[in-house]
């Protein structure tokens, strides 16, 4: 079974949309939702005992970001395998069911879906539109097999065996926004000849951002977020630097940060001020349970 921990700061209201989408997940025993920061009524409220699977509610006290709240998660878990979810994010049915059987028949030590960035979404959240897709590995395809692709790091909602990743745990360094905490753990498995894959079927879809709400990565600045951003880049690099220089990146850190930040910035002006044809409303995953 599952223990799946999702992380969170200052969007209780929107944790309760995504919720139901965790809930329905086949093979999850449980969901820890771990508040950064000292534990509130309405996110203790979410809590359910009897319910399967069951939803317990801690915090880490002080605000630790996100690779503290995760790190806390991994160690609250007693299930086999752990897997992470997001607040701001809901997967497909079956999700984790189809990362667990690539991990239990020996394809990968830890696997992720694909994520696919809305632009829009209705009220009921039954169609939305698709701005980005993401499903191919960071840093690129190092090779595919089974229909998965292999890499040195995936997305963010990735599963692996909780003992497997107590050894790989998020790392305090990366401050403010958490930029790179997903990846660090993922690329220092990879390093170490740990396979990392990617399933391009399985899916996960990020709200627009004007359902964040300033909480998360983004409560701050957008200034702020890409300070962040540069710093845990450099620090990143010089931790990763022998894996990066595998995978082509050569240079010094600083270097690689900018790199990094260039190339957001330039995605993001391009979606802005390039023309293009208005992306088309898809149906979304339907829950049994009206939202």
């Amino acid at each position: 079974m599952i223990d799946v921990v999702i992380p969170t700061y200052r969007r209780t209201a929107l944790l309760k949309r995504v919720l139901p989408y965790y809930s329905a997940q086949r093979d999850v025993s449980s969901i820890l939702i771990v508040e950064d920061g000292p534990l509130s009524p309405e996110v203790a409220a979410l809590a359910q005992e009897n319910a399967a699977p069951v939803i317990v509610t801690i915090a880490t006290g002080c605000q630790a970001g996100a690779p503290g709240a995760k790190r806390l998660g991994l160690e609250y878990a007693t299930s086999e395998f752990v897997a992470f979810g997001e607040d701001d994010a809901f997967p497909i049915p079956n999700y984790y069911s189809r990362l667990l059987s690539h991990v239990q028949n020996g394809l990968a030590d830890v696997a992720s879906g694909a994520v696919h960035y809305l632009c829009t979404i209705n009220e009921r959240w039954t169609e939305g539109a698709i701005a980005k897709v993401e499903d191919r590995p960071s840093f690129g395809i190092i090779h595919e097999d089974n229909g998965l692709f292999y890499g040195a790091a995936t997305q963010a909602l990735y599963l692996g065996p909780r003992e497997l990743l107590l050894r790989y745990p998020p790392d305090f360094g990366y401050k403010g926004n958490g930029w790179r905490e997903e990846t660090d753990p993922l690329i220092a498995l990879w390093g170490e000849g740990g396979k990392v894959a990617l399933d391009p079927k399985a899916v996960f879809y990020h709200l627009p951002r004007n359902y964040q709400q300033g909480g998360g990565q983004h409560a701050r600045s957008r200034i702020t977020y890409e300070y962040w951003c540069m710093r845990n880049d450099i620090r990143f690099f010089m931790k990763h630097h022998i894996s990066l220089q595998k995978l082509g990146f050569h240079g010094p850190a600083f270097l690689f940060a900018l790199m990094q930040s260039t190339a957001r910035w330039k995605g993001k002006l391009a979606a802005r001020f390039t023309a293009g044809e208005p992306a088309k409303p898809i149906p979304l995953p339907i829950l049994d349970s009206p939202q």
